[in-house]
């Protein structure tokens, strides 16, 4: 593992924020691509939006995370301003995101579903990227594991910490390789021109079924309800309404 890159004098280059922005820019790129085959957005409005979006996701993300995880802060509540040492969620970068979206579509007066289809593959492609930061970075990591699978993590990092040098489940890994297959079937969805909605809606359930599978084997989540996390009660949560809405729109709304 990897957490500083290189340094440029004093300034630390963290493979986490590299890693991020390269998905960020690999996102953007397929979504302006997707965009420009339809014509639903010019490139301009789609770089405008990912740029603000992104700034919502990582309020939303570090927001989730601290809420969460508030006995992590509580002795030095500033620390919870020290994003890039880690420490962010999906799920609320997610919303940030959606809540953002919101804005933006009543503001250009766009189509809900038809800009949600065009982000979601970006989104999730950019998900998966990112995760390669959190595997250098030494976060979102596993349980330990005598697997041939499992990964030792260097001192300095939040999984050496919780583990010490105890070969851990790759975490990381699977999730980053879970979201490239859930792009390419987002995109075999798209190009099939599928009923408007069908591409976002499958996005959380497929996103929501992986996050909830691969939580049995994260050792940094937060236990709830019944012995599972907050992410899996939220990604059941999710998996039934999108189901729902899915289902709804299949058989009540034309396309």
């Amino acid at each position: 593992m990897k957490p500083v890159l290189f340094h440029i004098g004093a300034l630390e280059v963290r493979s986490w924020g590299v890693m991020v922005a390269l998905g960020i820019l690999a996102g953007t790129y397929l979504v302006s691509r997707l965009a420009k085959r339809t014509g639903f957005l010019r490139e301009g409005l789609v770089t405008d939006f990912v740029l603000y979006a992104v700034i919502a996701g990582l309020i939303g993300a570090r927001v989730w995370e601290v809420v969460f995880s508030w006995s992590n802060y509580q002795a030095n509540p500033l620390e919870a301003l020290k994003f890039w040492n880690g420490g962010l969620s999906i799920q609320g970068g997610v919303l940030g995101g959606v809540l953002f979206a919101l804005w933006f579509i009543r503001k250009h007066k766009l189509n809900f579903w038809q800009l949600a289809d065009h982000m979601a593959p970006g989104l999730i492609l950019a998900q998966g990227i990112g995760r390669v930061g959190c595997l250098l970075n030494g976060d979102a990591y596993g349980l330990p594991t005598k697997s041939f699978l499992g990964v030792s993590y260097q001192p300095g990092t939040p999984a050496y910490a919780a583990y010490g040098s105890t070969p851990l489940f790759p975490a990381e890994i699977m999730e980053g390789a879970g979201d490239i297959l859930i792009t390419l079937v987002l995109l075999y969805l798209f190009r099939r021109n599928s009923r408007r909605g069908t591409v976002a809606l499958m996005y959380f359930i497929l996103y929501s079924a992986l996050r909830f599978t691969l939580e049995f084997w994260r050792g940094d989540s937060l236990h709830t309800f019944l012995n599972l996390k907050v992410a899996q009660l939220l990604s059941l949560g999710t998996i039934i309404i999108c189901t729902a809405v899915l289902i709804y729109r299949r058989f009540k709304v034309t396309a």
